[in-house]
């Protein structure tokens, strides 16, 4: 311990800022029949002293593994956990077990946060998912790799299924031997990068107009956001009206998570013959909700939030046309 604690004092000190320290729990210990006795608390307390705004990640207090290495996480992420899911023995025995061997199993199935596994819990943790995953098939850069660097549109489906799901992208670029990004990430990255940039920059409700009834706009230390007039009533509906109508296939949802993550269902509808009818659906928002279905056409649209743990807070709503089509 004094040994490691002195490393990490080396690195967390002499490399500038030091955004996270991830702490896996595959610690390959076992087969020689010796154990470590790690001094968390130690190691936490150097970490919290040298880089406070670092975020300890995995066998730590801030953040946790999503609990698969594919880059895609679970349909229903809620960050407010039970307390239980801190322990480090639980942690450690879904992780990694064999060196040579990457992690098959995949735990976005698994219930983390849901009324039922919450009402039991003796205490909750903010515990957000983080979503890890390489752009090529391994953590380390090989020459005879550069043909399955992930595409463009591969990166894009990453992107909707971890940011857009609630949860923290860690995509791994390995450097080659010469230290450098080799020039086909490096594309497809900038491609990527320019792709999201271009899809997210016009937000078709900017110019809509949205009928407030039932709705009243707060702020939190002068962040804007939408909640409902009854603080009793956790449902709600966000109507607008387009300018004309206009096609449009992805949605972007946002609550106010410094005061908590609340909805647990909703969904979106567009008027269409007459009738209200449903485009798409989800559960958990959170930091950040992304969904894409087949392009359709309207003038008028709503989102329901349909099912919320007190009333709903939402910070952003965004209506977007990604005219390039499929992501993969």
């Amino acid at each position: 311990n004094d040994f490691f604690v002195a490393q990490l004092s080396e690195l967390l000190t002499r490399y500038g800022q030091i955004d996270e320290v991830w702490f896996d729990g595959a610690n390959g210990e076992g087969p020689n029949g010796k154990k470590q006795e790690y001094d968390w608390n130690r190691y936490y307390q150097v970490i919290r002293e040298k880089q406070p705004e670092a975020v300890i990640a995995v066998m730590g207090p801030d953040v946790r593994w999503v609990g698969t290495e594919t880059g895609y996480g679970r349909d229903t992420e809620w960050s407010v956990v039970p307390a239980s899911n801190l322990a480090q023995n639980q942690i450690a025995a879904g992780s990694q077990q064999q060196m040579n061997i990457k992690p098959a199993g995949d735990m976005r199935n698994k219930d983390l946060g849901s009324r039922e596994r919450i009402k039991e819990a003796k205490g909750l943790v903010w515990y957000p998912a983080e979503t890890d995953v390489s752009i090529r098939p391994g953590w380390f850069y090989h020459e005879e790799e550069d043909n399955k660097v992930k595409s463009p549109g591969k990166l894009m489906d990453i992107y909707f299924n971890s940011v857009g799901k609630n949860g923290v992208l860690l995509l791994n670029i390995p450097p080659t031997t010469a230290g450098l990004i080799h020039s086909v990430d490096a594309a497809n990255l900038k491609k990527w990068n320019d792709w999201r940039t271009a899809l997210f920059s016009k937000n078709l409700l900017s110019k809509a107009k949205l009928h407030t009834a039932g709705l009243v706009l707060k702020k939190w230390k002068k962040m804007p956001f939408w909640t409902t007039k009854d603080e009793k009533n956790s449902i709600a509906t966000f109507e607008y009206t387009l300018p004309k109508a206009t096609a449009f296939n992805v949605l972007s949802l946002q609550e106010t998570i410094a005061l908590g993550q609340r909805v647990e269902r909703f969904n979106l509808e567009i008027w269409q013959d007459g009738v209200w009818r449903e485009v798409s659906k989800g559960t958990t928002i959170g930091n950040k909700r992304l969904l894409t279905f087949p392009t359709v056409s309207a003038q008028r649209l709503r989102i329901n939030i349909l099912q919320s743990r007190l009333n709903p807070q939402i910070e952003q709503l965004g209506l977007y046309f990604n005219e390039k089509g499929a992501f993969e």
